[in-house]
């Protein structure tokens, strides 16, 4: 379990870091480009999120294909073509993407984008380079995959972390001193991209087990993963087009500006998603490890104890955001207004990024499991509840009706997923995911939250409000790992270390 703690760790610094710096640099970066010019910053996000699907799930079937093999050295070989082969076909990819978006640029600019002061060229413009910056960067998701299966998530860390800090700040200069334009913007992020790419390809194959025998491009490496790999397809198209709705129907049917402001609101709610993702690549990779050694004992006993851990952090970072919505934007952004008009958007978002990482645990047993069936059907179910939902809300409504959208999509999964799930795997488990490692975390959080909120003053912008939303999220925290029984283990087994003094 050490190195799981220390995988675990290393991704919570990295993803830390990287939500750090985006929080801290988005205010800048829409002083300079204008509310208008950074909706094309949300677009690039939607449609890097769109076009990572068009993998095919290799990258996933990858993933778990290197937890299973290498560990064991006569497997290694093999591993060494799969990476070969898959490789070759994700570098092919790029260049379509990019193509792509050129060719559709002019009537997505023309068309589609309500653009008040940018001109439909410059939108043209804008479109294109934002393809190839998506192209350049799009094959760094499959050899994120390939170290997280390799279990190597230190090394996966410290180049998203590197490149990351590249990005954010090192864009500030080209604005400032080159042109404080979002195509400046745009040209940086593409050659970031590449430079990412090349770099996580040579951690990937520096780590790569094998008795030295060059690998092989080999199709018939990929064949024993077509089915799983057309099932994190199948899961992958769904849940893109839950996730995206909300976004693609907002670009569509309001002003860009809007979109503009919803991505605020979606750069917070995205900040909470980091918490959950390191431990998604930590446990993953070892739940299918797990499932192969068929260690049953193990297995249900990391699975409540993510779970509990998860629930914690989710629960009570969510529960600060929820309640305290207006004041952290007013706080990040200096803008009473924008944060009054964004405040109930920005709570939605956050709630239902908060019942996703609640199932995040369950995603990953399936997933190890290679069970991709049931993931489809509840996508499925999900977004013919969610198309009309959304068409209505934003027509109705705009950006708060927009975020109800993910919210909505999520309370489906949650209830009626989980009680499926738990009749095929982890049987007469799911009273205890419920009652022991989801909800007390999640009632303690929101209450203490709340009387935070009640007794505490306006926050003004100044050191004394950060202090004191600083003080409630403290206390929320150590409220919620209060609740769950792993959480006050490990504080007790930290008590213990050496450090603390002699233990009674």
């Amino acid at each position: 379990m050490a190195a799981l703690r220390i995988n675990i760790l290393s991704n919570y610094a990295g993803q830390l870091w990287m939500a750090a710096i985006g929080i801290a640099f988005l205010p800048l970066y829409i002083r300079i480009l204008g509310m208008e010019a950074f909706g094309f910053v949300g677009l690039m996000l939607s449609f890097q999120s769109i076009l990572q699907l068009f993998d095919f799930g290799i990258g996933g079937a990858t993933n778990r294909e290197l937890s299973r093999r290498a560990h064991d050295r006569e497997l290694g070989v093999a591993a060494r073509d799969l990476v070969r082969t898959s490789e070759v076909v994700i570098w092919t990819l790029p260049l379509a993407i990019a193509l792509l978006a050129w060719a559709f640029s002019g009537p997505l600019s023309e068309h589609w984008l309500h653009l008040r002061e940018m001109s439909p060229e410059d939108g043209r413009r804008s479109i294109a380079i934002m393809g190839l910056a998506i192209a350049l960067l799009w094959p760094t998701t499959f050899y994120a995959n390939c170290l997280s299966g390799l279990e190597r998530q230190p090394a996966l860390n410290a180049i998203n972390l590197a490149f990351s800090t590249l990005r954010y700040v090192g864009v500030l200069p080209v604005l400032l001193w080159v042109a404080p334009t979002i195509d400046s913007f745009l040209w940086w992020h593409a050659a970031v991209g590449l430079a990412q790419s090349l770099a996580m390809a040579a951690a990937v194959w520096k780590a790569m087990p094998g008795n030295g025998r060059p690998a092989r491009f080999r199709l018939q490496a990929l064949q024993g993963n077509r089915a799983f790999a057309g099932g994190l397809f199948g899961i992958g198209l769904l849940a893109l087009a839950v996730t995206q709705l909300d976004r693609l129907v907002l670009a569509s049917l309001r002003p860009l500006e809007e979109m503009g402001r919803y991505t605020l609101a979606l750069s917070i709610a995205s900040g909470l998603a980091r918490l959950v993702q390191p431990m998604f690549n930590a446990i993953y990779p070892r739940f299918s490890r797990l499932l192969a050694q068929k260690d049953d004992a193990t297995l249900g006993e990391l699975y409540h104890l993510a779970s509990q851990h998860l629930a914690v952090v989710v629960a009570s970072v969510a529960a600060v955001l929820v309640v305290f919505a207006g004041d952290v934007l007013y706080l990040w952004t200096g803008d009473r207004l924008l944060a009054a008009q964004m405040a109930p958007a920005m709570a939605l978002l956050v709630t239902g990024t908060a019942v996703n990482g609640m199932l995040c645990m369950p995603s990953a047993l399936q997933l190890a499991s290679g069970w991709t069936r049931l993931a489809m059907g509840l996508n499925m179910m999900s977004l013919a509840i969610c198309i009309p939902y959304c068409l209505w809300a934003v027509a109705r409504f705009g950006t708060t009706g927009a975020a109800g959208t993910y919210l909505l999509a999520n309370l489906v999964t949650l209830l009626a997923g989980i009680p499926l799930m738990h009749r095929r795997l982890l049987r007469g488990e799911m009273g205890r995911w419920f009652s022991r490692d989801i909800l007390p975390p999640v009632l303690v959080a929101g209450a203490t939250a709340l009387l935070a909120s009640a007794v505490m003053p306006t926050l003004e912008r100044d050191a004394a409000g950060v202090a004191m939303l600083a003080a409630a999220s403290g206390c929320t925290l150590l409220a919620a790992a209060a609740s769950t029984p792993a959480t006050r283990q490990l504080v007790q087994r930290l008590r213990a270390l050496p450090f603390w003094g002699r233990a009674d």
